[in-house]
Parts: structure tokens; C-alpha cells; sequence
């Protein structure tokens, strides 16, 4: 009796030991069955069942790819302690490392009766280990990518993504230095618990490498998601120093927010709108001035944010902002090219116009004189001929062809001559409107339905007025021509960054690429009886008045022609 007493006293006292050992604990069967295990196992692998009577395979989820590799199969055969690795992701998300040490247990007829499996959860140093690896890791992608609205969007995947830094939701606000705010820009992260668990169950099983797991977020990102669009409503005044927001851009350091609901000290218009009690938010800091915000928090997982998982948002957030700023110096730099590419442009098509207009100015000269002698001999002739004289009908003809070359004479002069503005403060609306009742009776002799969408908001421009309406005539007429069977002329006035813009499309035969590259070419023309002046006639006023004119044109479905004029004061 005492010895059986002492055997129970002894059991419970191993049972209490390898309860207490932070460590899961199995016993298989040569069959490779679960005998036995702790209370421990179950915690340590996520198992919401009891492990007894199982297979190794469905316990430890396969650790091995092949049967060469996997340890128990070894153990069995060699009879040595084996050592191996897994990983798991929980339904939170959350990824855990557990290392598994397997150990024969001997009969006494020295064969092998039993496996004695430890796992230990090594998540923790893991951890450490895969976030230097993943810093590094990150830094590389992000500085790899120039393009910013990809660029944001990597971070916060980065931000948001298990096999990253695991945050559910994670959002991205920026520095507007002109309005004096910090505004929400990006968001990323589910927009429900049902999308939650969908992400955690599908997307972090199914995209082992943060590259292709990045690419899929990209694939599969939508501007439309309630949290998305509700960051983009987010904006804040840089003087309301009780916005939390706020205070992390102004003192460049990490806020931990564990109670916000309850906090009295911070305003709650930012809480109230990302509805989370725990967040922390760290400043994107380039050469000592903050940029931008990240804020990121787990709102389905309730997984707590510790001072570790601060200190490595900031690490990846001053990476961050160096490639934000990196991105933002190379978009201004191809904006310059383009600008300095455009000048030159313009520098070269000057420069044509000017070698061009003096050699059209001399040619109009020498004919012009010979032309009028022609001319006048010709009428006189016509005047005094015989009404039957067949010589009529040829002077006719002469008469005919010294009127169309008065005419392109004319046209070669209007190009030649240097433009004199007399510039007035004009509304652009008005002059439209005039242009449009000029040519009314064009229109209905073309069959062509007149729409008109003037924005109000238009402000008044210093132009000169009459050469702009030279401008909208010779337009309009190249477009009625342009539908000869009829159609739709729309004439639409907008304001476009510092510039009216004034779009005239037609419905028109469009024209092919070659063409649309000519149509500024002096003297270029498709028409048979045109001149090929208008155009660039036309051109060169709205250049003088510091605008630009655009061309877009299909062939068979039309053509617009935008004209860029500047915004300028009274005063300019």
C-alpha cells in the first residue's frame, strides 16, 4: 500500500513538473500514433483538439518535405536524437516558430519502443532574427520602387502583411506644408472581421515570399474600400495640437496609444474615426522634419502592441521615409525633363517659325507685286470681252486662280507679321459664346448639333480678344469641315490646374497618327484648297499669350483640340 501511495505521489509530481515545462510533450507508438501528451502541446501547435490518438503527420502537420528528410523516419532508423523546425499561423494571423526535438525511448531488449517528442515555441528569437533579415529585406523593395502611389502602397503592405510586420490595419497620412495639415492618403487592411479571417486563412498560407504576396496585394488592391476611403476623408490641422495625429508630426517621436476611448487629454475626432482603443502612430522623418504618419493598429487580432513592436515600426518608417523621399525627388525630376523637353520643343518649333516667316515674308513680297499686274490685266480683259469669246472663259479661270493666290498671300502675311497683343481682362466663357453665334449659320448649313458645357467657375484672363477669337473660328471651321456629313460639336471650358482649358471635339473623319503628328507644320494641309497656315497661325497666338494647344484624334470618331490658357491676375 505505502509503495503504491509513494507511485502515485511520485506520478503527480512528474505530471506537475512537465505540466510547468514550457514545452509541449508526446509520446508516439512505432506506428507513429500520440500515446500521450501535456496540456502544453495543444497550446504550443494551436490545436483545438486532443492530440491522444492522432497521427504524427496530422499533429505536427507534416514538418518534412520527403521521406528522406523527415526526422522520425530517421529517428527509427538510426536510432539518433533528431532536431527540426516548423511554422504555423494562427487564425489571428499571427505566425509562430516551434522547434521539435525527437528522442527514442529504449526496452530493455535495447530496441526502440516509443518516440518521446519535445516542442519548444522559439517564436520569440525567431523573431528577432527574421526582423533584421526583414528590415534589410524591406529597405531593398522600397528603395527599389520610384513610382510613389506603388511606393505607399508597398509600405503599408509591408506594414500590414504576416510574413512583414503583421499589423491587421495600417494607415498612411502625409504633410501638406501649403495648407498647413496632415491629410490620409492610403489605407490597406481588411474593412471587416469576415474579411479578416478570410485574409489570415487564405492569403498568409498561400504567399510564403513577401515579394508575391506584395504583388497580389497590389493585383488585388481597390481605391473603393471603406477604409480606404475613409482615410481619404481623414485631414487635420497642424494647430490642433490635441489631435494625437498631430503631436506625433510636431515632436518626430512614436505614439503608443493603449486607452484613447478613455484618454482625456487627446481629442477624439482622429480616435472616433479609426475606431481603435490601442494604435500607435510614428512619423516618417527625412533630415529632421516629418513628412507624413503611419499609424497602424490590430483592431480584429486585439493582439496588445508592445515597445518592441514600436521600435521596429520606426526602424521600417525612417527607411520609409527616405524611400518617400527618394520617390518624390525622382517624380519632380521627370516632371523637370518633361518641362526642360517641352521648352526645347517649343525653343526648336520658335525658331522654325521664325526662319520660316521671314522666308514666307520675302516670297509673299516678289509675288505680290507680279500677282496685282496679273490680276488688274486679267479683270480689264474680262470687262471688255465678248460675251461668246471663248477667250472670256480663260480669263476667267486666270481671274479665279489670282483670287485664290491673293487669298493664300494673305494667310502667308497673318503668319509672318509679329504678333501685337492688346491684352484686356476677358472672360474666356463670353468669348466662346460669341464665337459659337458667329458661326451659327455655319453650323445649320453643316447639319451640326452645337454643345456648349461652360463651368462657371472660369475666372476672368488677360488676353487679347480678338486674336483669341481668331483662334476659336479657325478651330471651329476645321471642324465643321471635319464632319461633312453632319454631326456634334462640343465646346467645354474648364479650369485645369493654373490654365483655362477650352476643349472643341468634333465627331468627325478623325485623322491617322501621321497626320495628327503634321497638323502644326507650316503649311501642312490635308485639304485641297487649303493653306496650311491656320493651324499654326493659331498656335502661335495662344504660344504668345504663354499657352499651350493639345490634339487628340481617332480616325473615324473624331478630334479634340484643347487649348491651355494661363490664369493670370488684372495686374499681369
Amino acid at each position: 500500500m505505502l509503495s503504491h501511495i509513494l507511485k502515485n505521489k511520485v506520478d503527480d509530481i512528474l505530471k506537475n513538473i512537465i505540466n510547468a515545462l514550457d514545452a509541449g510533450i508526446s509520446i508516439l507508438d512505432k506506428d507513429l500514433n500520440v500515446i500521450w501528451s501535456n496540456e502544453a502541446l495543444s497550446a504550443i501547435l494551436n490545436l483545438k483538439y486532443d492530440p491522444t490518438g492522432r497521427t504524427c503527420r496530422e499533429i505536427y502537420t507534416c514538418e518534412c518535405q520527403d521521406a528522406k528528410s523527415c526526422p522520425i523516419l530517421n529517428l527509427l532508423s538510426d536510432g539518433r536524437k533528431q532536431f527540426s523546425r516548423t511554422q504555423l499561423i494562427t487564425e489571428k494571423g499571427e505566425r509562430r516558430y516551434i522547434q521539435n526535438i525527437s528522442i527514442p525511448i529504449w526496452d530493455e531488449n535495447g530496441s526502440i519502443a516509443n518516440l518521446l517528442k519535445i516542442s519548444i515555441d522559439i517564436t520569440e528569437k525567431e523573431e528577432k532574427i527574421r526582423q533584421l533579415s526583414l528590415l534589410r529585406k524591406l529597405s531593398e523593395l522600397m528603395h527599389g520602387t520610384l513610382q510613389i502611389d506603388r511606393l505607399l502602397h508597398l509600405i503599408l503592405t509591408c506594414v500590414t502583411a504576416g510574413t512583414a510586420l503583421g499589423f491587421n490595419r495600417a494607415r498612411l497620412f502625409l504633410v501638406d506644408k501649403e495648407r498647413n495639415t496632415v491629410y490620409g492618403k492610403i489605407a490597406v487592411g481588411p474593412s471587416s472581421i469576415e474579411e479578416a479571417y478570410k485574409i489570415w486563412g487564405e492569403i498568409a498560407n498561400r504567399y510564403e515570399r513577401l515579394e508575391d504576396l506584395i504583388k497580389a496585394s497590389e493585383d488585388n488592391h481597390r481605391d473603393d474600400s471603406p477604409l480606404h476611403m475613409i482615410t481619404r476623408l481623414m485631414a487635420y490641422s497642424l494647430t490642433d495640437d490635441k489631435e494625437i495625429i498631430v503631436s506625433c508630426v510636431k515632436s518626430k517621436k512614436p505614439v503608443l496609444e493603449k486607452n484613447a476611448f478613455q484618454n482625456p487629454h487627446i481629442d477624439k475626432k482622429f480616435v472616433n474615426m479609426i475606431e481603435a482603443n490601442e494604435f500607435v502612430c510614428v512619423p516618417l522623418v527625412v533630415k529632421e522634419e516629418a513628412i507624413g504618419v503611419i499609424c497602424a493598429d490590430n483592431y480584429y487580432s486585439h493582439k496588445p502592441i508592445t515597445d518592441e513592436h514600436v521600435q521596429l515600426l520606426s526602424t521600417f518608417a525612417s527607411q520609409a521615409a527616405l524611400a518617400i523621399e527618394n520617390a518624390d525627388a525622382y517624380e519632380k525630376l521627370g516632371e523637370k525633363i518633361q518641362q526642360l523637353k517641352e521648352a526645347q520643343e517649343r525653343l526648336i518649333h520658335s525658331e522654325r517659325l521664325a526662319v520660316v516667316g521671314n522666308m514666307a515674308a520675302y516670297i509673299a513680297h516678289e509675288i505680290r507685286n507680279p500677282l496685282v499686274t496679273i490680276g488688274g490685266f486679267a479683270r480689264a480683259i474680262l470687262r471688255t470681252a465678248d460675251q461668246n469669246d471663248l477667250i472670256k472663259q480663260s480669263v476667267e479661270i486666270i481671274v479665279e486662280e489670282v483670287n485664290r493666290l491673293e487669298k493664300i498671300l494673305a494667310n502667308i502675311m497673318d503668319f509672318s507679321k509679329p504678333g501685337e497683343l492688346t491684352k484686356t481682362l476677358s472672360h474666356i466663357n463670353e468669348i466662346v459664346e460669341n464665337t459659337c453665334s458667329l458661326m451659327e449659320p455655319y453650323f445649320k448649313i453643316g447639319n451640326i448639333q452645337l454643345m456648349k458645357k461652360f463651368d462657371t467657375r472660369v475666372p476672368k484672363i488677360v488676353i487679347d480678344t480678338t486674336q483669341i477669337k481668331q483662334v476659336f473660328l479657325n478651330i471651329i471651321k476645321n471642324a465643321v469641315e471635319s464632319m461633312p456629313e453632319g454631326g456634334t460639336l462640343t465646346v467645354t471650358t474648364t479650369v485645369e490646374n493654373n490654365y483655362v482649358k477650352i476643349d472643341i471635339t468634333d465627331t468627325g473623319i478623325g485623322m491617322e497618327a501621321e497626320t495628327l503628328k503634321s497638323v502644326f507644320v507650316p503649311f501642312f494641309t490635308t485639304k485641297t484648297d487649303g493653306t496650311g497656315v491656320g493651324l499654326i497661325v493659331s498656335q502661335k497666338i495662344i504660344n504668345d499669350h504663354g499657352g499651350y494647344i493639345r490634339v487628340e484624334s481617332v480616325k473615324h470618331e473624331g478630334s479634340t483640340f484643347s487649348i491651355y490658357l494661363p490664369i493670370e491676375s488684372e495686374g499681369s
